[in-house]
């Protein structure tokens, strides 16, 4: 039980409406052809290793916090470091807000496109939701994700199988030779969310078999995941780089009942990375329960009006830059012993 808490969690984290709308993994890998499927492998492989070596340092050390990751992870480099501490706090930090942000955005852009609901009543909907789970701090966190994760998985595997087809082509959109550059990048910058999210999971993990097993059901499930998305995008024919959301348009193609199907991924993927982002960030900057409680409120407040920034926009522009910032915690964390 305690083993499939956390890979839900985890998964919760990494599936976000930048993932289960298309827009990632086009952006990333799917406009660099057989380029891009192994970009997939790398980027999979080092958010597997992100993930075991970030549990295996929080349960040895019996971390309580992000600072006391970040002294271990830090070690004895000669470097000032309160300065490298206060740099990685306010990256990591501002990135989680951000993707906390961004998902509400994802949920107005869906309601918006699919349903024509205005943005304003959907904004204030996620927003109140959100706050009513991050109240319940962790547990709001596991409990959304053992309802939603689990679904979400059976829908895509069921789209995944709709869409095969054994003559599979892979076309290179981007001809360039950054490919590797870009797995590197989506590794990092989804790994600020998931080390953030990892330390309250310590008390679920008995030993390091435990750790092992997480790690690697983590590595076959975003793989397989991964694979239905380039599926579905692969069903497209036109140019996918205008659509806002390929991976809902190419579900919509399929008939009504997998445009609706494929609502519940998009629906379950947005709130969990939401809330597990929101929860990493509270849990950060908030010494006290009564503080976290004050910044939920708040927080939870701005994303009413940063979701009519637009959602797209914040994926393209935001992302990348946090990709590159992010490779700095990556590199202290893999130096851990």
């Amino acid at each position: 039980m305690g083993v499939l808490s956390c890979v839900f969690v985890i998964i919760g984290a990494i599936v976000g409406a930048g993932f289960a709308s298309g827009k990632e993994m086009y952006t990333f890998f799917y406009i660099h052809g057989k380029n891009g499927i192994i970009g997939i492998a790398i980027s999979v492989l080092l958010l597997g290793y992100a993930i075991y070596k970030t549990l295996k340092v929080i349960k040895k050390y019996n971390l309580q916090s992000y600072d006391d990751l970040l002294d271990i992870a830090i070690g004895n480099i000669k470097l000032k470091k309160i300065n490298i501490k206060i740099i990685l706090n306010f990256i990591i930090n501002t990135f989680l807000l951000i993707t906390f942000f961004v998902m509400c955005a994802g949920f107005t852009a869906y309601f918006k496109q699919v349903l024509e609901i205005p943005e304003i009543i959907s904004s204030i909907l996620v927003a109140v939701f959100c706050y009513i789970l991050l109240n319940k701090n962790i547990k709001g966190v596991l409990i959304l994700n053992w309802l939603l994760i689990p679904m979400m998985i059976i829908v895509l595997i069921i789209l995944g199988i709709k869409t095969f087809t054994p003559t599979y082509e892979v076309e290179t959109i981007a001809s360039n030779n950054l490919w590797y550059v870009k797995a590197i990048l989506y590794a990092s910058y989804n790994s600020i969310t998931l080390i953030s999210i990892l330390l309250p999971l310590k008390k679920y993990i008995k030993n390091k078999k435990d750790i092992m097993k997480i790690s690697v059901i983590c590595i076959i499930a975003i793989t397989i995941l991964s694979g239905v998305i380039m599926l579905l995008l692969n069903s497209i024919t036109g140019d996918i780089g205008k659509i806002e959301m390929p991976a809902v348009y190419a579900s919509g193609n399929l008939g009504l009942v997998y445009k609706y199907l494929y609502g519940i991924i998009i629906i379950g993927a947005i709130i969990t990375t939401a809330i597990s982002s929101a929860y990493g960030f509270l849990n950060n900057v908030s010494k006290t329960k009564e503080k976290y409680l004050k910044n939920n409120l708040l927080i939870c407040l701005v994303s009413i009006f940063v979701s009519f920034l637009g959602f797209s926009n914040l994926v393209n522009n935001l992302y990348p830059v946090f990709g590159i910032l992010g490779l700095l915690q990556l590199l202290f964390i893999f130096r851990c012993k």
